[in-house]
């Protein structure tokens, strides 16, 4: 049975429960020591635990000098490699005769799956060695706490979304979502399959009917009309601005928006003031026009005529464009449709069976559960295999508590071939939505290999590598041709790489790129 607690991700940042962060204290000097017994730095840690982590305090940036400067974490083993022994060691402990129970084989099968070589990485085998590492285990635990709650949110958004719509149509959904909203079952799926499973068809017959509501939007908020409305803004003629207001028209004649008579009322006016216009006025119309969209200053000497036909051209494209806006909600509801759909398994909203799936493959919750048998264990191996159990849940924790402190995502590099000795990767997301991965290796023939990549504008790609020694640039630039095929061919845009031996460049690799501190999740979430 798996127990919640809406502590768990507490352990990352308290001695007595994170291995990573007991050794690094040990290593702490006094000056380091009193800035962490500051009441607001330790209160703005412990305050930010169950939120996105925005800035780091400064107990954060001294805790994170401390663990990586402590000389145990420095000579840490590879983690891949440590599960490698320990998985060896455990087979070897079942195959001795010695009683072992159905739990740490089935643990060690677990651990087992996980060791993957480098020549199996692609997209999805990498998030999956990636979420499963452990490092994420108390993410997947706020994850199941969060599960209604998120939803609540969504079908609230959902529901605000709609309420802008001003479409007839748009009230019996608002009515629909008020209804689940208000339904036991909402409360009652997390512990339920039979609510979950109730709740899960309601969901499922909601999205499809935002959706039929989405793809029947009214002419008012198409398309074509947010076109024809831009086009008002550069209008350089007076032909233009009546053929424009006669296809708007048109178009809005289909509307069966409360909203749309006002806008016909307005294109009728103005277009039997054009008419009238006599033809002086018709020409210092369009100078006008021409002025205030080049930005020019306008002539003192407008006629009355023009000068009121501009206004009214003004504030009705921009009364258009406003309600366009507020009222096109195709993306937005098509983002929440798709947050419905996570869901749509009953058996993902109770939590007990959303953690037994989630957590089945994890490797630290793996490692927590073995430990426990072994410290309950008589057998004389028992104390060994429990070293090696901890050893490799500080490297796991150590990890985790990189990640919180420099609000990104760093996790051991959770692949191994023959040339690695270690690995690290770290993500980092900014708010202005650009993504960067640094991977840090260390290969047993050519020494040190560190990448930098920067992704932007959704599929704009930066690389820059340093290599410790020549021999391995080389490598790497005999075979870049190949590989801007291959990120090509992956729909990526390779905008620039470089490679520098370490000594090359006079800019540190971690001084690449700005570090940003927003937009982290301390449940440690990644995309791949």
């Amino acid at each position: 049975m798996i127990h919640l607690t809406t502590d768990a991700r507490l352990s990352i940042i308290l001695p007595n429960m994170n291995k990573a962060l007991s050794e690094a204290i040990k290593n702490a000097t006094p000056e380091q020591l009193e800035t962490l017994k500051e009441g607001k730095d330790l209160k703005s840690v412990l305050t930010s635990v169950f939120q996105d982590k925005i800035t780091s305090s400064k107990s954060d940036t001294v805790l994170l000098d401390i663990l990586k400067n402590a000389s145990v974490f420095k000579t840490m083993d590879n983690p891949t490699e440590t599960l490698k022994s320990l998985v060896q060691d455990l087979k070897t402990y079942q195959e001795s005769g010695s009683k072992v129970s159905p739990e740490v084989s089935a643990k060690t099968a677990v651990l087992e799956s996980f060791l993957k070589n480098g020549a199996t990485i692609d997209t999805t085998a990498l998030k999956t060695q990636i979420v499963n590492s452990g490092v994420f285990m108390e993410s997947k635990l706020a994850s199941a706490v969060q599960k209604i709650p998120d939803l609540t949110r969504t079908l609230e958004q959902l529901r605000t979304l709609i309420s802008n719509n001003p479409l007839p149509q748009g009230k019996a959904l608002q009515e629909k979502i008020t209804t689940i909203l208000q339904s036991p079952q909402l409360a009652a799926a997390a512990k339920s399959l039979p609510d979950a499973t109730a709740l899960s068809a309601s969901l499922k017959s909601l999205g499809e009917s935002v959706r039929t509501f989405v793809a029947n939007t009214d002419p008012l908020f198409s398309k074509e009309t947010a076109v024809l409305t831009q086009k008002l803004d550069n209008i350089g003629s007076l032909q233009e601005l009546k053929s424009t207001l006669s296809q708007l028209y048109g178009t809005l004649l289909q509307s069966k928006s409360a909203q749309t008579d006002t806008f016909l009322d307005s294109i009728e006016k103005i277009l039997k003031t054009i008419t009238a216009l006599p033809a002086k006025e018709a020409q210092s119309f369009v100078e006008t026009i021409q002025n205030i969209l080049a930005k020019e200053p306008l002539s003192e000497e407008i006629p009355p005529a023009t000068g009121k036909l501009v206004d009214e051209v003004q504030e009705f494209t921009e009364t258009l464009r406003s309600t366009i806006v507020k009222g096109n909600i195709t993306e937005e509801a098509r983002t929440l449709i798709g947050k419905l759909a996570e869901f749509s398994r009953p058996e993902h909203l109770v939590q007990e069976s959303f953690l037994k799936e989630t957590m089945s493959q994890d490797v630290k919750s793996a490692l927590l559960s073995l430990s426990d048998e072994l410290k309950n264990s008589a057998d004389p191996v028992a104390p060994k295999l429990l070293e090696q159990t901890d050893k490799l849940l500080t490297q796991i924790d150590y990890h985790q508590l990189t990640s919180y402190l420099g609000a990104s995502n760093s996790i051991y590099f959770p692949f191994s071939w023959d040339q690695l000795q270690e690995g690290s990767m770290a993500f980092k997301k900014t708010a202005d939505k650009k993504f960067y991965c640094e991977i840090n290796l260390r290969l047993k023939e050519y020494g040190e290999l560190d990448l930098m990549m920067a992704l932007y504008d959704q599929n704009q790609l930066e690389i820059q590598a340093h290599t410790e020694k020549a021999e391995l640039k080389e490598v790497l630039m005999d075979n870049l041709p190949e590989l801007r095929t291959l990120l090509i061919d992956a729909g990526l845009t390779p905008r620039r790489i470089r490679i520098f031996e370490a000594k090359e460049s006079a800019t540190p690799l971690s001084e690449t790129y700005i570090a940003h501190e927003d937009d982290s999740d301390l449940g440690f979430e990644v995309t791949v």
